[in-house]
């Protein structure tokens, strides 16, 4: 399962209009949800996003997957340069795995950034790397028009591909518009 694009390159080029540059909404009006009981989180995809210091910071043991040394060696320097801790790991998320399942992952950018046909062999991945009564924030890509990144995520094909065998869905929790222009619909599914 190899990425959709070079992300070392557009970081080198910074060519990264993903990057908000500051938290995003959904993770600011969840943020009583988050800080209730601390557990380990995954952010898989993380690039530089700030939610991985916002985690640690709430308690969170925070584990963050890249496939970019630079999103990598960022989120390192940033966690030791506040006396926090994490655990950054770089690599293909589809060859990885937690050594045990995790309370919660924070998907926010990367299903979008995959190509549609990985999507099925990615919901597995979140589902091996979730503990049963897990949490799974995912906030889904919404935009006009073919092709991507990002790609869109239609609410009628997410709750297709996270099925009700495995998944319970929660009511839509946030809704917000990304820099870019497209629209990211937030949900709190539940493993089953």
């Amino acid at each position: 399962m190899e990425p959709v694009l070079d992300w070392e390159q557009r970081y080198r080029d910074a060519t990264t209009a993903w990057e908000r540059g500051e938290l995003n909404p959904a993770f600011q009006a969840l943020r009583p949800t988050f800080s209730e009981n601390p557990g380990t989180v995954i952010i898989p995809g993380c690039g530089r996003a700030p939610e991985v210091l916002a985690f640690a910071q709430l308690g969170w043991h925070v584990i963050g997957i890249d496939v970019a040394e630079t999103a990598v060696m960022y989120q390192r320097e940033c966690l030791a340069s506040t006396g926090l801790t994490g655990d950054i790991e770089q690599g293909n998320l589809f060859d990885w795995h937690p050594s045990t399942p995790v309370d919660l992952i924070y998907e926010q950018t990367c299903l979008c950034a995959l190509d549609p046909q990985q999507w099925l062999p990615y919901e597995r991945v979140l589902r091996e790397w979730l503990r049963s009564g897990g949490t799974l924030a995912a906030l889904f890509m919404q935009k006009e028009g073919e092709g991507g990144p990002p790609f869109h995520c239609d609410i009628e094909s997410m709750q297709g591909l996270f099925a009700s065998t495995h998944w319970d869905w929660g009511e839509q929790a946030f809704r917000a518009v990304h820099p870019v222009g497209v629209c990211e619909l937030t949900y709190l599914l539940t493993r089953r």
